[in-house]
């Protein structure tokens, strides 16, 4: 997939951003509000004030997120192949029941 033509315009920390990309327009919207969300939630939380280090923060905070429910999908993954083995065994049961 190619990158957009037209460009979408956001707003994070007070600085715009000109944003192309083959996501849809809402979407790039609501994630650039959930990261401005961030960046005001992390520089309320600190005594810095320096942009760059609210920036990081802000940013390793989301990555944690990310990481979190990585490990929770890996983990309902897993969970799911093991229901899917007892599964297939019950239904071999079945049909040797059956024959």
């Amino acid at each position: 997939m190619g990158l957009s033509s037209e460009s979408i315009h956001v707003q994070i920390h007070g600085d715009e951003y000109s944003i192309k990309s083959d996501t849809d327009e809402e979407t790039i919207k609501k994630v650039a509000e959930y990261v401005n969300a961030k960046i005001i939630e992390i520089q309320e939380k600190t005594a810095s004030r320096d942009r760059s280090k609210v920036a990081v923060l802000a940013a390793m905070n989301i990555a944690g997120e990310l990481f979190e429910l990585r490990q929770q999908y890996d983990q309902h993954q897993k969970q799911i192949e093991q229901i899917a083995q007892k599964t297939r065994k019950i239904e071999q049961s079945i049909q040797a029941q059956l024959t």
